[in-house]
């Protein structure tokens, strides 16, 4: 039986889909009708790309989680008869308290989105100038380049990190430090790869061998561009994705069997969430400051603008 990570926090959770309250279930299936754009039988989402989907799909839940914990839910009510000034006013202090200011943006435009979606004719003009005024603000103070390390300098921290863990492994669970290395050594050597992809890895459908080492594909469906992603995997990293698959992930799966490359602790596949938090908290005792995932690819643009400037075209 594979375990159980022990901590959850359902005022967190993002309800999926089948949790919704059925008049919500029917409205998300509304908008995401094919239909005719000329005649306007097109669903209002229709045209949403996948990752675009998933994105708003967890915002709104994120919010049916806030009005049934506030005891605001009513199932038989329209949903977007449910969003009004007050409610996302205590939304966004709820949220406050557990999000960045740049999250805390994106949470609500979401919910803008699906609210539109839902009910376009509605006058959603105050909803719109709340996300406009929490992306200026969170765009203010999302200075991020105290943030930025050389990526030499993270590289070499990686790979230092993964040798030193095997010469001489740490008392506690070394098989989750090297697994934290070399997620840190993946992400600043590929910083094309977005998190939603480095979560989903799989070995032998995403990670494949090639001629030299390694490479990752990822289909159009699964890249949040809608378009299909390869990245070689530089050859000096295949040493220690091999000792990770061969002997390290079976440590941390203690006989639960996947596909999936990254392991929990706990046995299970990582999660975005997971996978995001380790990564801060790695490189905030390594660095003194959180580098989260998105900050990798500016890392590289930096590196390359300061020490490589000729070939900063590389960048977009």
């Amino acid at each position: 039986m594979a375990k159980l990570h022990p901590y959850e926090d359902p005022a967190r959770r993002c309800l999926k889909l089948h949790e919704w309250p059925e008049v919500d279930q029917c409205a998300w299936a509304d908008i995401l009708q094919p239909g005719d754009i000329l005649d306007g039988t097109v669903g209002a989402g229709f045209l949403w790309s996948n990752a675009t989907r998933e994105k708003y799909r967890k915002g709104y839940g994120r919010w049916l989680t806030f009005l049934i914990r506030a005891g605001l839910m009513d199932s038989g009510t329209r949903p977007s008869d449910r969003i009004s000034s007050e409610r996302v006013r205590a939304y966004m202090e709820e949220l406050r308290q557990d999000v960045a200011s740049w999250t805390l943006w994106g949470r609500v435009a979401e919910l803008l989105a699906v609210a539109s979606a839902f009910d376009p004719i509605d006058d959603w003009t105050w909803l719109r100038r709340i996300v406009r005024y929490l992306e200026t603000v969170g765009r203010d103070s999302r200075n991020k380049f105290p943030y930025l390390r050389p990526a030499g300098e993270i590289a070499a921290w990686a790979y230092g990190r993964m040798d030193d863990i095997v010469a001489d492994p740490p008392d506690r669970d070394p098989a989750s430090h090297f697994r934290d290395a070399l997620i840190i050594a993946l992400l600043i050597t590929c910083p094309t790869m977005r998190l939603g992809n480095l979560t989903m890895i799989r070995i032998g459908q995403h990670l494949r061998p090639a001629s030299e080492g390694y490479r990752l594909n990822f289909a159009a469906s699964e890249t949040k561009t809608d378009k299909p992603l390869s990245i070689p995997v530089p050859a000096s990293l295949s040493p220690y994705l091999e000792y990770y698959i061969d002997t390290v992930r079976p440590i941390l799966l203690d006989g639960t069997d996947t596909d999936r490359l990254w392991i929990t602790r706990y046995g299970e596949p990582m999660k975005d969430k997971g996978m995001y938090d380790r990564i801060t908290k790695v490189t905030e005792r390594a660095f003194g400051k959180r580098i989260n995932p998105h900050l990798f690819r500016d890392c590289a643009v930096t590196t390359v603008a300061i020490e490589d400037p000729e070939h900063i075209g590389i960048a977009a």
